[in-house]
């Protein structure tokens, strides 16, 4: 079972009277469009539906306008029956993104109500909605347009399509008009566009664990603050910072002799976070236990004048 919906992206403004846009402009703006449905149509209903996104261009007396068509295959549908679960449409997903013909709050509207303000509270309304407190004022809205609410690909999407384009000299304004009727869905002007700028995420702390491990010195840093770079073998290597206070007042007293490829047991630390980027782990040696050169030692089994007889007692 497919569904579709198609609706007309335009950005307006003097810069657009020739139905012209540059395309470094447009180029991010469509593949942001993309990345945004994609993202929604993932967090809304994971793997019970795919969506596609085709571009139909069209033009309109002073802007610059693109048709959008949403392509939405339910290929576990009968799966939906069995089970009882059921995929959000095509038609449904727009409305949840504020850029369809629903009459609810979706995530544009949101944005825009907020103003670039921060949430004091999250008041939960059942299973399928919560309420948003801020300064006083409250908005209701379903519970899977506080899911992209919170996304930061969803959030940093939405700043390409329309924060991004708007700080363009020329591009005054950006809609979304319904194909049928012709009917303005949503209009955001320059002034506006700061709102739609994704806020920073914050990183989130997975896991943190201590243990016992062999390193050697790659690179020393001597200064305060700064990290020193080790390896464990195998070709990884990390930065870390150097905790152990007694250790470093050695190495500056001179009372230990410190170079490069230096091999040292130590505690250390490492925390494990998700970041916009992606996972990062932080290393922290916080105990030197033994520090030894990296030099390796001979074996000293020698065999003069090719006498290798052991000696008699």
């Amino acid at each position: 079972m497919d569904q579709h919906a198609r609706f007309h992206l335009v950005y307006d403004g003097p810069a657009l009277v020739q139905h012209q846009m540059e395309v470094r402009a447009l180029a991010p703006a469509l593949l942001a469009m993309g990345e945004l449905v994609e993202r929604a149509n993932e967090l809304v209903n994971g793997s019970q539906a795919r969506i596609t996104l085709n571009v139909h261009a069209s033009f309109k007396t002073g802007s610059f306008g693109i048709d959008l068509e949403l392509a939405q295959s339910l290929w576990q549908k009968a799966l939906d029956f069995a089970n009882g679960s059921s995929a959000t449409g095509v038609l449904n997903l727009v409305g949840l993104l504020g850029i369809g013909t629903s009459a609810g709050v979706g995530l544009v509207q949101v944005i825009s109500w907020l103003r670039g303000r921060g949430v004091d509270r999250i008041e939960p309304l059942g299973e399928r909605r919560s309420r948003l407190h801020v300064e006083g004022e409250y908005l209701d809205i379903e519970a899977p347009v506080l899911l992209l609410l919170e996304d930061y690909r969803v959030r940093r999407a939405l700043e390409g399509i329309i924060a991004e384009p708007l700080r363009n000299e020329g591009i005054d304004c950006v809609a979304v008009v319904d194909h049928q009727v012709q009917h303005v869905l949503v209009s955001i002007e320059r002034a506006e566009a700061v709102y739609f700028k994704a806020p920073s995420p914050e990183d989130e702390t997975l896991q943190s664990n201590e243990y016992v491990g062999t390193l050697q010195v790659l690179t020393l840093a001597f200064q305060d603050g700064n990290k020193w770079r080790f390896t464990e073998g195998g070709g990884v290597t990390y930065y870390a910072v150097v905790q152990d206070e007694g250790f470093l007042s050695r190495i500056h007293l001179n009372q230990v002799k410190f170079a490069k490829d230096d091999i040292i047991k130590a505690r250390i630390r490492r925390t494990q976070r998700i970041t916009k980027d992606g996972l990062k782990a932080d290393y922290e040696v916080l105990e030197v236990l033994e520090h030894r050169s990296a030099s390796p030692k001979v074996q000293l089994r020698m065999n003069f004048a090719g006498n290798s007889r052991t000696p008699s007692t």
